[in-house]
């Protein structure tokens, strides 16, 4: 589903145009940009967790030449969903 699609689903679901849906959902990701960016952890029940976390400096192959390369730490966002959200997605393995 790319962010048109979801914006329809969206719009629909709430019974909003999809300008209306379009612009609460980019103040959504705002919000959730901006309070990551500033260190804080987002959690949302029945959903899960979302942090900045710090990846440490690593050794990687290029996949074409093979050269080995020194990939510097950096910061990336991390999703650890929450136990009714796995279990939301257990069952669609079953299925």
């Amino acid at each position: 589903m790319n962010s048109t699609e979801f914006t329809a689903t969206l719009a629909k679901k709430l019974n909003l145009s999809r300008l209306e849906a379009g612009i609460r959902l980019d103040d959504l990701m705002s919000v959730i940009s901006t309070e990551l960016a500033n260190g804080h952890v987002i959690s949302i029940t029945n959903f899960g967790n979302l942090e900045v976390k710090k990846r440490n400096e690593r050794v990687s192959v290029h996949p074409v030449t093979g050269k080995r390369m020194l990939l510097p730490p950096k910061m990336v966002v991390k999703f650890k969903p929450s136990v009714s959200f796995n279990k939301k997605i257990k069952v669609l393995d079953h299925e």
